[in-house]
């Protein structure tokens, strides 16, 4: 994905941009902003732009490099997450000893780590180590909520990038795209579901989107906004403030049939498929088991 395919980060995705054109890209940054406003799309485009062999200053998204990176089978791109709530020492030691020799294909090594809030004390204080002398030919992206959980030291050494929730006017302007219309039909069909049929559309639906991280991204973030609206309907009823507005009223009969308990597990499911997106994820096991977590939910 390009910087010009993602909407609503304009100021985050400006700077990256100017540091790419003026040749001042740090050693190490910091993406930090709400769950759901595509830091991690932005962090993989960056490192796409970075390396991109016929664009300056964005990626074509068609050459060798761009493809690997996106598909995340790029020998110079690691994208880390957390492994059981956490991410351990032996994790962080890995993604050092490969810092360690020149990149093989790519101008610049890029290490994305995806919840870096994550951190525990061991593999903090080895990460540090490694901002304190970064490697000339490598960049280092942080992905955070939560920053306020790094280590003070950590985050002195981090180029800050600040992400805001994207803009209910933005939401609306991408809803007008056909595109997205019938993106978001699919994910309604396939997944909330108000009876107790066969799972063949859910499965249908995890294997058309679990492709490439794009169409991932997309059913994940539309698939958060129906949660989020059928719990503003459940819990005020206030059509006003949902987001997907003109499927208010499908979205309406649906909040009766979903305790909210079981809305936020969905939510927390879906949470963990956004933050374990590293490139050894099988996305469509991923989406198979949040589609068959909100059938499940369904009375």
């Amino acid at each position: 994905m390009s910087f010009a395919e993602i909407t609503g980060q304009d100021r985050a995705i400006n700077i990256l941009k100017r540091s790419i054109a003026n040749d001042h890209i740090a050693h190490s940054y910091l993406f930090h902003g709400p769950d759901g406003a595509g830091k991690k799309c932005v962090a993989v485009s960056f490192a796409m732009a970075i390396n991109c062999t016929e664009a300056k200053g964005d990626a074509c998204g068609q050459c060798t490099s761009c493809r690997k990176i996106s598909s995340g089978i790029h020998p110079d791109f690691t994208l880390l997450d957390g492994e059981s709530g956490e991410i351990k020492i032996s994790a962080i030691r890995d993604v050092i000893n490969g810092m360690i020799y020149k990149p093989l294909e790519a101008k610049k090594r890029v290490v994305i780590v995806n919840g870096a809030e994550k951190f525990n004390i061991s593999s903090s204080n080895a990460f540090l180590k490694t901002l304190e002398e970064p490697p000339a030919d490598t960049v280092i992206i942080l992905i955070s909520s939560s920053p306020d959980m790094l280590l003070q030291t950590i985050l002195s050494r981090c180029r800050k990038v600040s992400f805001s929730q994207i803009p209910p006017h933005i939401i609306a302007g991408m809803l007008k795209d056909k595109d997205v219309q019938q993106i978001r039909m699919e994910i309604l069909n396939g997944l909330f579901r108000t009876n107790r049929e066969s799972r063949t559309a859910v499965f249908d639906l995890s294997e058309k989107f679990s492709k490439d991280d794009d169409s991932f991204c997309n059913v994940l973030y539309w698939t958060l906004t129906f949660l989020r609206d059928i719990i503003i309907l459940k819990e005020n009823g206030d059509g006003g403030l949902i987001i997907n507005k003109d499927m208010g009223e499908t979205l309406a009969a649906l909040k009766d049939r979903i305790s909210l308990e079981r809305l936020l597990d969905a939510i927390s499911q879906l949470k963990s498929a956004y933050k374990g997106q590293d490139r050894n994820m099988n996305r469509q096991l991923a989406l198979d088991v949040l589609g068959n977590k909100i059938a499940d939910s369904m009375i």
